[in-house]
């Protein structure tokens, strides 16, 4: 059955498959169960000619928030890590990986700057992978076991106002996403922007 991170709940995992669909010229988005995430994840990354740049977006803090007023609308920071090699990307994902796939707050990416291809881990770990010629990554997840659908139905389709999903964040060992960035700013990773969610 798919599986799904530690700090995500779903309403009805069983109905999602391991599936992809290509939007010629612009992504391949993909449900990937969570066991296969993070080899599937590197090998991507590997395959990306350097420089690589690595994204992470997480939640404000409360007091950020506050200062938005009382819309009800929420804001995230998207953050940058440029210039990146490969190396480098396999050392933040070694010490990283484990909690950033199973945190439900946060979403982050792995890209190239120079062939401007991408994948992107999103909220309940729907996937895309950016390309120009995303059709290039199918034989990769074809190795995964997913298989192509005209019409992906994703866990967004599952969710409704009797059932909805749950995001939370995860913690391990004291280590959470609020601390990865912090840790990864201090490496050189910046605040890009605020986005609303």
């Amino acid at each position: 059955m798919f599986q799904t991170a530690s700090g995500v709940t779903i309403p009805s995992p069983e109905k999602i498959q391991e599936q992809f669909q290509v939007y010629e010229e612009q992504c391949v988005r993909a449900n990937i169960s969570f066991e296969k995430l993070k080899p599937l994840i590197t090998e991507f990354y590997r395959s990306l000619p350097e420089p690589l740049f690595f994204v992470l977006e997480i939640p404000l803090s409360i007091s950020e928030e506050r200062k938005f007023g009382s819309s009800g609308i929420l804001h995230h920071e998207v953050c940058y890590l440029d210039g990146q090699t490969r190396d480098q990307m396999d050392s933040i994902f070694n010490s990283y990986g484990q909690i950033l796939l199973e945190d439900g707050i946060s979403q982050f990416a792995i890209a190239s700057h120079f062939s401007h291809e991408e994948i992107f881990v999103q909220k309940y770990k729907l996937v895309d992978l950016y390309s120009p010629s995303p059709r290039r990554f199918i034989p990769l997840l074809q190795r995964y076991g997913l298989t192509e659908t005209d019409q992906l139905f994703t866990v967004w389709d599952t969710f409704s106002r009797e059932a909805p999903g749950e995001c939370r964040r995860v913690s391990i060992e004291g280590v959470d996403v609020f601390a990865i960035a912090e840790n990864l700013k201090e490496k050189g990773m910046y605040r890009a922007k605020i986005e609303e969610d």
